[in-house]
């Protein structure tokens, strides 16, 4: 499907949003982890009440949210198979190699540019991408680039 008003095709730009909400999922994960630590470890005062209940709002809000971005995310993901009608057996493929890629695309970006972990990430996308084009059922490739091509129907 081609986008007039965009550098990329709308797919690139859904899988971007789909790649994002991922993330967003893991770090609402996080936030919750974190709360639940910090009253398991002492860090809150569980016997003050409010500060109690003020964390289990938080959690509340934070666990609440995260299903809204999941749901959202799935709604992205189904609108970008039906855009193709590829292998939905790839589905959690495509969501979990997601996270993995934008995860690790984050340590990278965060080890002051660790070569080790720019070719992990770079391996990482390799599997995401080749996921995505079994899900989609696009030519199947790992390279990022033919697939961006591919998706503007280039060669």
């Amino acid at each position: 499907m081609k986008n007039e008003h965009s550098t990329s095709g709308i797919a690139e730009d859904i899988i971007r949003s789909i790649t994002n909400l991922c993330g967003t999922e893991l770090h609402y994960k996080t936030l919750i982890e974190k709360t639940r630590a910090e009253l398991e470890n002492g860090i809150i005062d569980v016997e003050n009440p409010d500060e109690v209940n003020k964390a289990i709002e938080k959690n509340n809000a934070y666990l609440s949210e995260m299903q809204n971005v999941a749901q959202l995310r799935r709604r992205m993901m189904l609108s970008l198979f039906n855009m193709y009608e590829g292998d939905k057996d790839a589905w959690c493929l495509v969501k979990h190699l997601a996270n993995a890629s934008e995860t690790a695309y984050e340590a990278f970006m965060a080890s002051d540019d660790n070569p080790e972990l720019m070719e992990l990430w770079i391996d990482t996308n390799k599997a995401f991408i080749t996921a995505l084009t079994r899900f989609l059922g696009v030519e199947i490739t790992d390279c990022a680039a033919c697939f961006s091509d591919m998706m503007k129907g280039e060669n």
